[in-house]
């Protein structure tokens, strides 16, 4: 691997995404990342959205420039093998619940014993104690508990259609095992890295939507909330996002339509506008009923008034300044096939994105172990375990599909 954690090696215990995509931050940014996975399933994340031989779309993104070795904890001689490479590693990352990793021997305590530099960052749904430690966590979960759900809803709340809290959990980690690393290069020492999804939900959402509960206090002058002036509006071959928080932009685009709307009393200030959104709103679309949004982006952009079309999910990777800066990527997996990710969004100067594709259970066990000085009869018994897994997992899926 190239890129500036060169050289490392990260130890991934996790499933799912808030852990995966925190080693798949670190792989891309060069680190060897070793994904240490149960037996026969492996990963849940595998079986996740599209699939296409064997593997799930979003696993193939989220464990993209990563080994796999198979590894069952509880048999000695597979556990010994993991601690081999625990003296080994700079970075482990796991997200079991709290209190797992201690049943196993394998908590911060014991392994920094066996490796004083070794960064360890756990990730929890709500922290490492507390009330609400042992529950299980989903994403939704912490988007209820941080008062996201709440906001989106109106008057029912509702969860965002994405997974949020997981991927800013993510990169939160990685962030915070880069910053072990700086401090370790100074001290020597590693360090535990407890990180907590609520925790990670509040630090990213808190600037914005609790811009009116911030301030403490009765001599507060209040300025409604900030997702209010962030409409959507319908034209008319689909849908355009127009930032009308300045009284000029305003007038501009009521000029450009022939009204005389930025004149409405009712209207002619943001406080004004904010208090009558539903009215004003359908005010504005009524004014681009007629009117495609290419031209309503591109006269809006003369302008000066901040405009976007909304893209589609299916249409997203048409757009040209995505096609310009190159932000997607096509690539073929040598098993799973054609597919479309991002590139990592700050060019750190790997010269080939990934370097490596996800990879199925397993694959890497032998070249792994086998550089760590694990027994090659205790290697070989890996491998034919992990063959008949194949075997069993391929007919259970089958199974399930009918076929």
């Amino acid at each position: 691997m190239t890129g500036p954690l060169s050289g490392y090696r990260v130890l991934e215990l996790t499933t799912t995404v808030s852990g995966p995509m925190a080693a798949m931050v670190l792989a891309d940014q060069g680190a060897e990342v070793i994904k240490i996975e149960p037996p026969l399933f492996g990963d849940t994340a595998r079986y996740l959205g599209s699939i296409r031989a064997g593997m799930g779309s979003m696993f193939a993104v989220l464990n993209r420039n990563k080994r796999s070795v198979a590894l069952d904890l509880k048999v000695d001689e597979e556990k010994a093998a993991f601690l081999a490479l625990v003296e080994t590693a700079d970075v482990l990352v796991e997200n079991y619940r709290p209190g797992v990793m201690e049943s196993l021997g394998l908590d911060y305590e014991t392994l920094s014993e066996l490796n004083p530099g070794l960064v360890y960052a756990s990730i929890t749904g709500y922290g490492q104690d507390g009330p609400y430690q042992n529950r299980r966590v989903f994403d939704p979960l912490i988007q209820a508990t941080a008062g996201t759900a709440a906001e989106q809803g109106g008057d029912r709340p509702t969860n965002m259609r994405a997974i949020v809290y997981d991927k800013v959990t993510a990169m939160t980690a990685a962030q915070a095992v880069t910053a072990a690393l700086l401090e370790r290069a100074k001290t020597g020492r590693g360090r535990h890295l407890p990180v907590s999804m609520l925790d990670s939900a509040l630090y990213y959402m808190w600037p914005d939507m609790m811009w009116s509960r911030t301030l403490l206090g009765d001599d507060i002058r209040h300025q409604g909330e900030l997702a209010d002036y962030f409409p959507v509006f319908r034209a008319k071959d689909g849908y355009v996002s127009i930032v009308l928080v300045s009284d000029d932009s305003l007038e501009l685009l009521s000029i450009w339509r022939g009204s005389e709307l930025h004149l409405d009393e009712r209207y002619s200030t943001l406080p004004a506008r904010l208090s009558r959104a539903d009215a004003f709103n359908a005010e504005i679309e009524a004014l681009i009923a007629d009117v495609t949004t290419a031209e309503i982006c591109e006269t809006l952009d003369a302008f000066g008034v901040p405009v976007a079309r909304v893209n589609t999910l299916d249409d997203l990777h048409e757009d040209e300044q995505i096609i310009h800066a190159g932000s997607l990527i096509e690539t073929d997996h040598p098993r799973v096939g054609s597919m479309r990710m991002p590139r990592p969004p700050v060019d750190l100067g790997v010269p080939i994105f990934p370097e490596r594709h996800a990879p199925y259970i397993g694959d890497d066990t032998r070249e792994v172990l086998s550089a760590i000085g694990v027994a090659d009869e205790v290697i070989d018994a890996l491998e034919a375990r992990d063959a008949a897994n194949a075997v069993t997992l391929a007919a259970a899926t089958a199974e399930a599909q009918g076929v």
